[in-house]
């Protein structure tokens, strides 16, 4: 099973990105196989075309393009943005489409507020079955996420222990669809 962490926030000083690379430590200390998409990092310009009708896309396409066809799993971690998910993401991920079809999607939100970025989560839901994706039912709720971090490094065990608990299920759930 290989699986795409999608970092899903362009901003700067963006506070989701700490918990996507907290995923990644967890999911590497469980030894998946497991990569960081950061939309920040690879920067698509708005979608004009998508990569099947795209007359020449460049090598970060391609690139990109060949890892989302070895990925069978999709985790995307993001803020809430308006009640919704950030437009750098939706953007990023529509230059695809066939990529993920059939595949398991977890989501994992993010929010300085109380509810955790719910709604984003649930969005984020509707648009992997939209993909033609498999969501996940459960998605992991991150409130006050600038209280979970300190320099870096997660200081909230109890959201940790929620963190494990949801890549667990979520993993165990990937099984029983194959």
């Amino acid at each position: 099973m290989k699986i795409a962490i999608i970092s899903g926030s362009a901003r700067p000083g963006r506070q989701s990105h700490q918990v996507a690379l907290e995923v990644k430590n967890r999911l590497d200390k469980l030894s998946t196989d497991n990569w960081l998409w950061d939309v920040k990092e690879t920067n698509l310009p708005l979608l004009d075309y998508t990569f099947d009708s795209h007359p020449s896309p460049g090598d970060t396409l391609k690139n990109l393009k060949a890892r989302l066809d070895e990925t069978d799993v999709f985790l995307i971690v993001s803020p809430e943005h308006n009640a919704s998910y950030p437009g750098s993401l939706k953007n990023s991920m529509d230059y695809f489409f066939k990529e993920y079809a059939g595949k398991v999607f977890g989501v994992i939100s993010v929010s300085t507020g109380m509810l955790g970025g719910i709604s984003a989560a649930k969005n984020l839901q509707q648009y992997a079955i939209t993909l033609q994706g498999i969501a996940y039912p459960q998605y992991l709720i991150t409130p006050k996420v600038q209280n979970l971090f300190a320099s870096g490094v997660m200081t909230d065990e109890d959201y940790g222990k929620k963190m494990d608990r949801f890549l667990q299920g979520f993993l165990s759930f990937y099984k029983k669809q194959q």
